[in-house]
């Protein structure tokens, strides 16, 4: 993952906010370009007006970075959720940059949510900030022994190597019905030892192996190990609002302590 060009999709709310600072924060970092984009209703109506309140909003409270990166403004007409992808696709961005706002899930089936349709539309990486977030020193990604896995694995090392952040890596493996426990623990299995051995050129040379439910495990690890930054897979689609239907990705966004990285699939 090189990042040269990042989007912040923005609005004029604390999650908003949260985002344009999380993507100038990264581009100190990495000499990139920030994007500042927010999608208004499709009828456009005050559309030169509102690109000037978009700067002044923006422009009231940046962060103190020293190189300020470069920045420019946009303004799209739709839905959020569809409108923020499309526009990171047209201006060849290498990531997106989110806010998230806590959502019931009564709440994401009446109003929507537009973390969640980004996630499940998206074809770039895309970062989902919460409030407050801090910058990322530390970084966790989430993997398996597939081809996909590895190829998350290998955006997360570059995404950590770019932003000069320490990785690490975890791999979840299912527990089988009738399985003794202390048999499971003590036998490696072989997506295991392949995700180990794949990650010995890395910033995450160790590789944490659990046990259990995917989702579980992951937000269980986060909370212990408490990393700016999660990185996971993310396959594409799946029913809007319904996160409990959704893929692994999409119920530990809602739920995790930190910011989440998700790798297209």
């Amino acid at each position: 993952m090189q990042l040269s060009r990042i989007v912040a999709a923005t609005d004029e709310s604390d999650a908003g906010r949260q985002a344009v600072w999380t993507a100038l924060e990264l581009a100190s970092r990495t000499g990139a370009c920030v994007y500042v984009m927010h999608a208004m209703p499709l009828d456009g109506h005050g559309f030169a007006p509102a690109l000037e309140q978009l700067k002044r909003w923006v422009q009231s409270d940046l962060p103190s970075l020293d190189p300020m990166p470069r920045m420019t403004y946009s303004l799209a007409c739709g839905l959020p959720g569809i409108e923020i992808g499309r526009f990171a696709e047209e201006v060849c961005a290498d990531l997106v940059v989110v806010g998230r706002k806590p959502r019931t899930r009564m709440a994401r089936l009446l109003v929507g949510d537009t973390a969640d349709a980004v996630a499940r539309r998206s074809r770039l990486p895309s970062l989902f900030v919460p409030p407050r977030h801090a910058p990322p020193r530390h970084v966790l990604v989430a993997v398996d022994g597939s081809e996909r896995g590895m190829a998350v694995l290998k955006a997360a090392d570059g995404f950590a190597r770019q932003i000069g952040a320490e990785l690490g890596a975890l791999t979840v493996e299912p527990v089988h019905a009738g399985e003794p426990a202390h048999l499971a623990m003590a036998t490696p299995a072989t997506r295991s030892t392949q995700v180990q051995s794949r990650a010995l050129g890395t910033l995450a040379p160790e590789v944490e192996v659990r046990r259990g439910n995917a989702a579980e495990q992951i937000l269980l690890a986060a909370h212990e190990r408490s990393p700016e930054v999660l990185v996971l897979g993310c396959h594409r689609g799946g029913p809007a609002g319904v996160i409990e239907a959704g893929s692994t990705a999409r119920q530990v966004l809602h739920a995790a302590p930190c910011a989440v990285l998700t790798v297209p699939l």
